[in-house]
């Protein structure tokens, strides 16, 4: 397992991330786990787009569209935000490839200490226990059982909304034809206005258009769905990618 930064604990073999003071856990899809791992194992280097596509999707990589790469990125930049890391943890090299960002502390650990400890604590808790009356401890169990349940249902609910943080784009003006969001990872909206200007076509009417991209990068991500697709799990979306230059 990998300490990232101190704060998230990367799991390969369970594909996880997790925040261990907040608790926040992601599953990463299995070609974006492996790319980071090759990312992580190989600090300082620059890994061309091929190579990842070959670590991802090993014999289907001939068959991968850069599309779908860039889609697998931007889903793993994503977790890394939700864990309270930084979106570039995985940073563009222009026309060269990825790497991990130079700021990016990892170290390699064991949880082996802290499953001593946890198993001292759950001793200790057990002791407790057993000198509570029996109706209180099964309340207790019940109540835990109640809230892990729900737990689970908002957290399958949120994986299953990948636009649930978006928020809504004001261009100014009252006649857009489309529901314009944006994901709030910068406080700059411009880039995002020059794109609608320059893309007429992207705002039809009665679709719901997700935009997500940095100024200072090269490609912002437009995704464009026939319903809302953070509350309609069923909406049907469709990826367009743009370099900076061309907007």
């Amino acid at each position: 397992m990998y300490l990232i930064n101190k704060l998230v604990e990367y799991d390969p073999e369970n594909k996880t991330l997790a925040n261990h003071i907040t608790g926040r856990s992601i599953q990463l899809q299995l070609p974006a786990n492996l790319c980071f791992l090759f990312l992580v194992t190989h600090p300082g280097e620059i890994i061309s787009q091929n190579q990842l596509m070959v670590v991802g999707w090993g014999e289907r990589n001939d068959v991968t569209t850069p599309n779908t790469f860039y889609q697998a990125i931007l889903t793993l930049r994503n977790a890394l935000a939700e864990v309270g890391l930084p979106r570039d943890t995985v940073k563009t090299i222009s026309r060269r490839g990825l790497m991990l960002s130079e700021a990016t502390q990892v170290e390699v650990f064991s949880p082996t200490a802290e499953l001593t400890i946890v198993n001292k604590d759950v001793a200790i808790a057990e002791s407790t226990a057993r000198q509570k009356p029996a109706w209180l401890i099964i309340i207790t169990a019940t109540l835990l059982l109640i809230a892990l349940i729900n737990g689970v249902i908002l957290y399958k609910h949120h994986q299953n909304m990948p636009f649930s943080h978006f928020i809504p784009l004001s261009t100014g003006s009252t006649t857009n034809a489309c529901q314009l969001f944006y994901a709030p990872n910068e406080h700059i909206q411009d880039h995002y206005l020059t794109l609608l200007k320059n893309n007429p076509g992207l705002c039809a009417e009665k679709q719901y258009v997700f935009l997500i991209g940095y100024s200072k990068t090269e490609r912002i991500a437009a995704f464009v769905c026939n319903n809302d697709a953070r509350r309609d799990a069923a909406a049907l979306c469709t990826t367009h990618y743009f370099w900076a230059h061309e907007q």
